[in-house]
C-alpha cells in the first residue's frame, strides 16, 4: 500500500512540474508574441483568430491547470522553486503589460469584430446597414436565456468575440503570482465562472423599480424596468446599460454591493456588473466615491444625498 501511495505521489508531482513549465511557456507566448504584436501594430493584428486563441488558452488551459499537489505538496524542493520563479516572472510581465496598456486592451474593437463576423456568417451577400445588422444580432441574442446562450453554437462561433479575454487572463496572472508569493498558503481554486452565470437573483423587482424610477435617463440612458432588472441581476445577454455619468453609477454600484448584498456574493456581482459596462475594477476603485469627495460638484452632492436617502429609507428595508 505504501509503495502505491509513493508511486501516485511521484506521478502527481511530475504532473504539477509539467503544468508549471507549460504555464510559463504559454505566458511567454502571450506576452512576447500575441500581446506585444497587438500593441506594436496598434491593434491591427487583433482579429477573430486572436480571440479564438485567447478563449482556448483561458478555458482549456488557465482555468483547468493544476499547480498544487493533492498529496504531500513539495513546493519547497529546489527544482520546484526554480520552476515557480520562472512562472512568477512570466506572470509579473503579463501583469505589467496589462496595467500599462489596460486602456488599449479595453478599447480593442471586440463589438465590431463580433458584428462583422455575424454579418459574414449569418447575413452573406446583403446590403444591410451597420445599424440593421446590429438590430438583427440583438434580436437573436436577446431572445436567449443567458445560461443557455453561452452554450449555443452561435456563441461558440460568433458571440464569444465580445469577451475581454485580456482582462480575464490578467486576473488569473494576479492570482498565480499571489499564490507563489504566499507559498500556496490558504490556497483556494480560482473561480472559473468568468462568464458570470448566476442562477439566483441578486436584487428583487422592488429594488430595481425604485432605482429605475429615480435614475432612468439620468445616470444611464433610458431603458425599460425589465431590462434594468435583467442587467442588475446579470441575466441579460446584450448590454442594455449605457452610462451617462460613470461617477454617479459607480456610487450606485458601491451602495448596492455594500448595503444590499451579503459578502458571499457581493464581489461576484460587482465583477459581473463592471464587466457589463466594460469597466475595469482598477478604474472603478479610483472613482466610486468621487461624488462624496470634498471637491465634488453641487450636482454630484445632490445625487449622493438623494441616493443615500433612497437606500436608507426604502431600499435597505426592502432587503432586510
Amino acid at each position: 500500500m505504501k509503495n502505491m501511495e509513493e508511486e501516485n505521489e511521484t506521478v502527481n508531482v511530475n504532473n504539477i512540474d509539467g503544468s508549471i513549465v507549460m504555464l510559463t511557456c504559454i505566458y511567454n507566448d502571450l506576452n512576447n508574441l500575441h500581446w506585444k504584436k497587438e500593441i506594436n501594430s496598434n491593434g491591427d493584428s487583433f482579429d477573430y483568430d486572436s480571440q479564438d486563441i485567447y478563449r482556448h488558452v483561458l478555458e482549456q488551459i488557465l482555468l483547468r491547470f493544476e499547480i498544487v499537489e493533492k498529496i504531500s505538496p513539495e513546493t519547497d524542493k529546489e527544482e520546484r522553486k526554480v520552476l515557480l520563479k520562472d512562472l512568477k516572472i512570466a506572470t509579473e510581465k503579463n501583469i505589467k503589460l496589462y496595467i500599462k496598456y489596460s486602456d488599449f486592451f479595453e478599447e480593442l474593437p471586440r463589438e465590431k469584430l463580433r458584428l462583422d463576423e455575424f454579418n459574414k456568417q449569418k447575413l452573406p451577400e446583403n446590403n444591410y446597414t451597420e445599424q440593421e445588422v446590429q438590430a438583427r444580432l440583438d434580436q437573436i441574442i436577446e431572445l436567449t436565456d443567458r445560461e443557455k446562450f453561452f452554450r449555443t453554437s452561435f456563441y461558440n462561433t460568433v458571440g464569444f468575440l465580445i469577451n475581454n479575454y485580456h482582462e480575464d487572463m490578467y486576473h488569473i496572472s494576479v492570482w498565480i503570482k499571489n499564490l507563489i508569493e504566499a507559498n500556496f498558503k490558504g490556497y483556494k481554486p480560482y473561480d472559473s465562472n468568468y462568464l458570470k452565470i448566476h442562477k439566483q437573483s441578486f436584487f428583487n423587482m422592488g429594488v430595481v423599480h425604485h432605482i429605475h424610477k429615480e435614475y432612468n435617463g439620468i445616470i444611464f440612458e433610458k431603458i425599460t424596468e425589465i431590462e434594468l432588472y435583467n442587467t442588475l441581476n446579470l441575466k441579460n445577454t446584450i448590454s442594455y446599460l449605457k452610462i451617462k455619468d460613470k461617477r454617479m453609477i459607480f456610487y450606485l454600484f458601491y451602495k448596492m454591493q455594500n448595503d444590499l448584498l451579503n459578502t458571499e456574493v457581493s464581489e461576484q456581482w460587482l465583477d459581473g456588473i463592471l464587466n457589463e459596462i466594460n469597466t475595469t475594477k482598477k478604474y472603478y476603485n479610483s472613482q466610486y466615491k468621487a461624488v462624496v469627495w470634498e471637491d465634488r460638484s453641487e450636482k454630484q452632492k445632490e445625487f449622493a444625498d438623494s441616493l443615500d436617502t433612497l437606500f436608507k429609507t426604502i431600499l435597505v428595508p426592502l432587503t432586510s
